[in-house]
């Protein structure tokens, strides 16, 4: 591995809309309370229409529209945050948004106004998907590195300095 791996990250929105998906329902499991409310709805809908009362039809009826419809209208409207949030970073994938140092004694990250070094001993996770590495800073912090062709070399600067416990490579279980 090169000593001093110097990473320049272009961020397009759908990379972004890939990220926020995966951090907030895949990592944070964010999917399992709305995925309650509408397993919760629709078994009290069915048990409406399967009652055969009157009124049971229309109460079923609305119980399941609103048991499937909420969680709908929740994953629309995360998405439309998201591409919002991409529109105000100004996100194209053609600008560079970080760009980060990787050398022996950490990473260090320049966004051009600021510079912030993480020591290896403080990176929290790497996560290797699809066409992208997610490294976190720590829990709630994250950098993405979009496929441009060093991909190979930063992975095998993050094998060489972040214990296996840190690093997920999520390419081969998808």
């Amino acid at each position: 591995m090169e000593r001093n791996l110097i990473v320049p990250s272009r961020v397009d929105t759908d990379t972004f809309l890939q990220f926020g998906f995966f951090d907030t329902f895949r990592l944070q499991r964010q999917w399992r309370r709305p995925a309650l409310f509408a397993a919760i709805l629709c078994g009290c809908g069915a048990a409406c229409l399967a009652s055969g009362r009157e009124g049971g039809t229309l109460l079923g009826g609305v119980l399941l529209a609103v048991g499937l419809g909420l969680p709908l209208i929740y994953v629309a409207n995360f998405l439309f945050s998201l591409r919002r949030q991409a529109g105000r970073l100004q996100l194209d994938g053609k600008r560079i948004v970080y760009t980060l140092h990787f050398q022996p004694e950490g990473v260090s990250v320049s966004t051009g106004k600021e510079n912030t070094a993480f020591p290896w001993a403080q990176i929290h996770r790497a996560y290797r998907v699809p066409g992208c590495i997610y490294l976190y800073a720590a829990p709630r912090k994250a950098f993405l590195l979009p496929e441009n062709g060093q991909e190979e070399s930063v992975w095998q600067a993050l094998m060489e300095y972040l214990p296996p416990e840190k690093l997920e490579d999520r390419r081969r279980k998808e």
